[in-house]
């Protein structure tokens, strides 16, 4: 009887083993089987890719534009205090002939004067006695044209 036990024990451990072994079989030819991806589906994923940096791209480049505008207001505003300052501190009371002498003399009122976000000078003429206007010529660089960016407060 003890041998009958054995003989069915090495024979289920047999059965097992087979199993594992063709769990094994099938594994290795499902890995040699497979195939890679079709050039169909290689399109579709370059497709989907560049359609979202395309997105991305549109929102990024819109952003850019806008802090450029900020930037520019930003340093007109910052120019026309500086012009007043030139003004109330010359005697006789002036305002600068350009932007450049706000830089020159014995006591500049700044290091520099700055170019525009585009690379630009800013534009600066003066429209009457008392007055003045500062303004950017925009992403074109071309006067008179609807990106011309002015303080209009």
């Amino acid at each position: 009887m003890h041998n009958v036990l054995d003989k069915n024990e090495k024979g289920e451990k047999m059965k097992e083993r087979k199993r594992k072994q063709r769990k094994g079989l099938s594994l290795a030819t499902s890995i040699n089987n497979t195939k890679g991806m079709t050039i169909i589906e290689i399109m579709i994923v370059l497709t989907i890719i560049a359609s979202i940096s395309g997105m991305v791209g549109y929102y990024v480049m819109g952003a850019l534009d806008k802090a450029n505008n900020k930037q520019a207001l930003t340093e007109i505003r910052n120019l026309e205090g500086i012009v007043n300052s030139y003004y109330l501190a010359s005697s006789p009371r002036k305002f600068p002939e350009t932007l450049n002498q706000l830089a020159e003399g014995p006591s500049p009122l700044t290091k520099k004067v700055p170019k525009d976000p585009w690379g630009n000078d800013y534009v600066y003429t003066k429209t009457g006695k008392r007055k003045f206007e500062i303004y950017c010529l925009g992403a074109d660089g071309q006067d008179g044209t609807d990106d011309d960016i002015k303080n209009d407060e």
